[in-house]
């Protein structure tokens, strides 16, 4: 609804994600207060016919109708969250989330599984990040009442070669693990399990579960809407959302 604070919110970075070039009113917010401060400056008042200006005038309302309702973005928790920055990412979602903003969708990213060399130590580092993080996330929403109307899923640019390379890391590859969470998710494991036996010709594991399935299952399953457009085509959602 465009009475809603925007249609998505970026926080721990500046990268777009999904919202890049989608034509979604998306705001990146790192420090709310800073935000609400800068926000003040806008000015959007009147038409204007010339088409850029116009868009200045748009994008000023926008931010100024995000802070209208951001402004409770301040929410104190008993969660106590990380310390790190990752950790903050979480906090500041979590604080959007407790101030009934009416935003459909924030991302939250967490850099650096690009791990070409010394994998084995930075990916256990990311990986007790994420663990930290996501269980803080889940603390947060229960503390205000919306873990069940919370779904988290991660994506990924890529994943990784199943073989290591020469740098004790791994390549560029194609398949790659992704979690679903929630309180109206159903536990479980979907898709076939890596089977080592079965690489491609260049070394990757085959992919049993399409991406865009995974997208699918949010637009239809949980925001009831048909994903054929964005998708531009038809993908089977899962069964991991309890109706």
């Amino acid at each position: 609804p465009r009475s809603s604070a925007a249609d998505g919110v970026v926080v721990g970075t500046n990268d777009m994600g999904p919202f890049d070039g989608s034509g979604a009113r998306a705001i990146v917010l790192n420090n709310p207060r800073q935000f609400l401060n800068e926000a003040k400056l806008a000015m959007p008042e009147g038409h204007a016919s010339n088409p850029a200006l116009e868009y200045i005038l748009r994008v000023e309302h926008d931010i100024v109708q995000a802070a209208a309702r951001l402004r409770g973005a301040d929410y104190t928790f008993k969660t106590e969250f990380p310390k790190s920055q990752f950790g903050n990412t979480v906090r500041i979602a979590s604080q959007v989330a407790a101030a009934n903003t009416g935003v459909p969708a924030l991302l939250i990213s967490l850099n650096g599984f690009d791990t070409h060399h010394a994998q084995p130590g930075r990916q256990a580092a990311l990986l007790k990040q994420l663990a930290e993080g996501l269980v803080a996330l889940r603390s947060a929403m229960q503390e205000i009442g919306r873990w069940d109307s919370t779904l988290v899923m991660t994506y990924a640019e890529f994943g990784r070669r199943a073989a290591e390379n020469m740098s004790n890391g791994t390549d560029h590859g194609t398949a790659n693990a992704h979690f679903v969470l929630g309180g109206s998710v159903k536990g479980g494991f979907y898709g076939s399990r890596p089977d080592f036996g079965q690489l491609d010709g260049n070394g990757n594991l085959p992919v049993s579960v399409d991406f865009r399935g995974l997208y699918a299952t949010v637009l239809e399953k949980w925001w009831d809407v048909d994903s054929v457009a964005p998708l531009k085509g038809r993908f089977r959602p899962l069964d991991v959302i309890r109706i």
